[in-house]
């Protein structure tokens, strides 16, 4: 190795040690400074990177579903539209590009009818995450501990009334936030959603690459992983239909 190139490899080193010593804020700073300036591939990767180095924000998970988005990408923008939605959910710039994002899924799945209630229970879970859930759940706590304590320690009749009236309502409402708490909880557990990345793969009637088709899906779709073997998945899709397919062409959310 020449002079010349031990003191370039030197320097390639101490850049890198100096990219890695940075902060994730520092680098979500810098990819959003590429993504203005049009750098959209370079801005991707370096939000890619923050994310896989187990740094996670709704924000960073957002401008990463916006530059795949951008870059034509249209599975890994919903991908990452969807991990941004669980972090937080009544993000309306969120929603809007997810719903954009949507509209360009080439298969439309409808799905299977089902109780109002069940679409009631989604959408009140959809307004919160897991920890806006249990903040507002320690909130009522709160609330109901200090209706207890009027209620033990003011004589008035009126007041003892109110209280326990206030505490009754709390109480119920608390019990609803727990569940939907816990709920929300378990939803940001799951590991069984995913999304189709591959620009189309064909889904098979059984884990093996010779048998019969069953239909084909295009980037974007949401599935839910119900089985796995080896490199393939089973998945269901929102109207029923159930199929294997290859384990790389979609990722878990």
């Amino acid at each position: 190795m020449t002079l010349k190139n031990f003191i370039l490899a030197l320097l390639l080193c101490g850049g890198a040690l100096d990219a890695a010593a940075q902060s994730p804020e520092l680098l979500y700073q810098q990819a959003n400074g590429l993504y203005q300036a049009g750098k959209i591939a370079e801005a991707r990767d370096l939000y890619e990177s923050i994310a896989s180095n187990g740094y996670e924000s709704g924000d960073l998970l957002y401008n990463l579903g916006n530059a795949h988005y951008r870059l034509g990408d249209l599975g890994r923008a919903i991908l990452n539209f969807e991990r941004a939605r669980r972090i937080m959910p009544a993000d309306d710039d969120l929603r809007h590009n997810l719903q954009l994002a949507n509209l360009r899924v080439v298969d439309r799945i409808e799905p299977t009818p089902r109780l109002f209630l069940w679409d009631w229970w989604d959408g009140i879970k959809g307004a919160f995450s897991a920890q806006s859930a249990l903040w507002f759940s320690f909130a009522l706590f709160v609330l109901l501990a200090s209706a207890l304590m009027t209620m033990m320690l003011i004589r008035a009749y009126v007041v003892r009334k109110s209280a326990l009236i206030a505490g009754v309502v709390t109480a119920l409402l608390l019990a609803f936030s727990l569940v939907l708490t816990f709920q929300k909880i378990a939803d940001d557990g799951r590991r069984d959603e995913a999304v189709v990345v591959a620009s189309i793969t064909t889904i098979k009637n059984s884990p093996d690459g010779h048998s019969t088709d069953a239909f084909v899906l295009h980037a974007g779709v949401k599935v839910r992983v119900i089985d796995s073997v080896n490199d393939w998945i089973q998945i269901r899709l929102a109207d029923g239909k159930v199929g294997w397919m290859e384990r790389g062409a979609a990722e878990t959310i």
